[in-house]
């Protein structure tokens, strides 16, 4: 029964988000608010973040929030653990459901990235947290439809999504301080930190790029 709940769960927010009442985000970014600086702020903030972007909400979006409630550090931190949980979690589903169910409902691109988890495991793992391709939530139920050992997933996942959660983190605490009136500084690292994260995802898409059109990999995704 159990397993029927998380199904369930995975399926509305990985591939249906756009039913969900449209206020479920701002009611979960209120609590968030509400419990920073409480004892039940860390506990509170891992659920809600796992929940959050279980239902479809954007990462950019919950990472600003958690900064905003808990501060940039305590931000990041909480951040990093809730996607580390959600990727657990979707990979779970993933090896439990099989690559069918995923391909049906992500279609031919979820081949592709499965072929590339279960060839460089690790290492595919890590950089494919920098790319703007598929849907995190797709990425983990694919990794989990591969032969790749869980630990070396969520090696990869952990590290591979330092960079961009850690960007994030630090150009909404600059656009914090520059809406609170810090000054021009403030926005000048809100920029820096934007062309990092676009000058990163253009080289990560490059590899992808480069390793989806190598021979074979449309054999991957027939």
């Amino acid at each position: 029964m159990a397993l029927i709940v998380l199904v369930a769960l995975f399926s509305l927010g990985g591939f249906a988000a756009f039913l969900l009442p449209e206020d479920i985000t701002r009611r979960g970014l209120d609590m968030l608010d509400a419990a920073g600086g409480t004892v039940w702020a860390p506990p509170v903030a891992l659920v809600l973040f796992l929940v959050l972007i279980l239902l479809g909400t954007p990462q950019a979006v919950l990472i600003a929030a958690m900064v905003a409630a808990f501060g940039p550090w305590a931000g990041f931190a909480y951040s990093w653990a809730g996607k580390l949980a959600a990727c657990a979690l979707g990979f779970a589903v993933g090896r439990k459901l099989g690559a069918g169910w995923v391909e049906e409902r992500a279609g031919s691109d979820a081949a592709i990235v499965m072929d590339e988890l279960a060839r460089h495991g690790f290492w595919a793992s890590a950089v494919i947290r920098l790319v703007p391709t598929l849907p995190s939530i797709v990425i983990n139920a694919a990794a989990g439809c591969t032969p790749m050992r869980f630990r070396d997933f969520m090696a990869g996942t952990a590290i591979g999504s330092v960079p961009k959660m850690a960007l994030i983190a630090f150009a909404s605490h600059a656009a914090i301080r520059g809406l609170e009136g810090a000054g021009l500084q403030a926005w000048i690292a809100v920029g820096g930190a934007v062309l990092l994260l676009v000058l990163i995802g253009v080289i990560g898409r490059n590899w992808l790029k480069r390793r989806m059109t190598r021979p074979g990999a449309e054999d991957a995704a027939d």
